[in-house]
């Protein structure tokens, strides 16, 4: 249900740009939004099911562990006893313990990405809310100005439009800097425990983890550029709308005035085809290149074999 709920979040973020671009035509100072609601494109609903994946493959190594010890306890130590029994007993040990490590990595990825999935879809909802409002602000001030009545309301609500338009944007580039900066933390604490996996496979009896990982990272290196290439472009066209002074935490210290460049309008209409197309269009080339899991159902598992050191 949860992922499902997520899901729709895509549908939003798309409307969501659409709208900001309506909207920054007749409001300046919602100008800015728009590149955040250019990156904020997704579906955390597959960060979601990301961590089911994660989920059942922990079910799996408890099994795992589970029939070691149905393994160690099956002959008992009156039958069988000796150097032997002792050397079986600390190999069984070696592999539990293994698995303890993937178990515990496993867990702070699984956690990380639930984390990630509720506050990015929570972002996307509030992000499509804030502009389906300013595109009614956007509407109300195009349809006053058409009259000569409504003209000089028009200007009241445009003045309105732009206070509130400052006051949405310093909201969601709020949030968008805290959900960077814990996706970065994310990141790190996925690299610590990674690390401390790999040390202690390594001191539990796994002498090969070290080159399974960089057989693993090598069989995988086609889908991490390719992520990488398309996150650069991405960023690259919402650089062109400029930075406001921000704070650390994204504060902004100004607040647009100007209307939209010419450089700006391109990287719109950029911005746009990406949209329609699901991801950057600039790296669609390069999207066919490497191994293709196909469908959606069981890329999963094919990428998970692909990636495998003994290939």
């Amino acid at each position: 249900m949860a992922a499902e709920a997520l899901d729709a979040a895509e549908g939003l973020a798309k409307a969501a740009f659409f709208e900001s671009l309506w909207v920054s035509v007749v409001i300046p100072a919602a100008i800015p939004i728009v590149p955040i609601v250019y990156q904020a494109q997704g579906n955390p609903g597959k960060l979601w099911r990301a961590a089911d994946g994660w989920k059942d493959m922990v079910d799996q190594l408890e099994k795992a562990q589970q029939k070691i010890e149905e393994l160690t306890r099956r002959v008992s130590t009156s039958a069988w006893e000796g150097d032997d029994r002792t050397a079986f007993d600390g190999k069984m040990d070696d592999y539990s313990d293994q698995l303890d490590f993937s178990i515990v990595m496993a867990w702070s990825v699984i956690v990380a990405l639930y984390i990630l999935a509720v506050l990015i879809g929570v972002f996307i909802y509030l992000m499509f809310i804030i502009m389906t409002l300013l595109a009614i602000f956007a509407t109300a001030i195009c349809i006053a100005a058409g009259t000569i009545v409504g003209a000089p309301a028009a200007l009241e609500l445009e003045a309105q439009a732009n206070q509130f338009a400052s006051m949405a944007y310093k909201v969601l580039n709020v949030s968008s800097t805290i959900i960077e900066k814990i996706s970065v933390g994310a990141a790190a604490v996925w690299g610590v425990f990674l690390g401390t996996n790999m040390v202690g496979q390594l001191f539990n009896g796994n002498s090969e983890v070290f080159a399974t990982f960089g057989k693993a990272t090598m069989n995988g290196a086609d889908d991490m550029l390719k992520g990488a290439l398309a996150y650069l472009l991405t960023k690259r066209t919402s650089e062109v709308f400029g930075a406001n002074p921000a704070t650390g935490l994204g504060v902004p210290l100004t607040s647009r005035v100007a209307p939209l460049t010419v450089p700006e309008k391109l990287a719109a209409t950029l911005g746009t085809a990406d949209t329609l197309n699901g991801g950057n269009i600039l790296a669609t080339p390069w999207a066919n290149w490497g191994d293709s899991y196909g469908s959606e159902d069981d890329a999963g598992k094919k990428y998970v074999d692909k990636t495998q050191p003994h290939r």
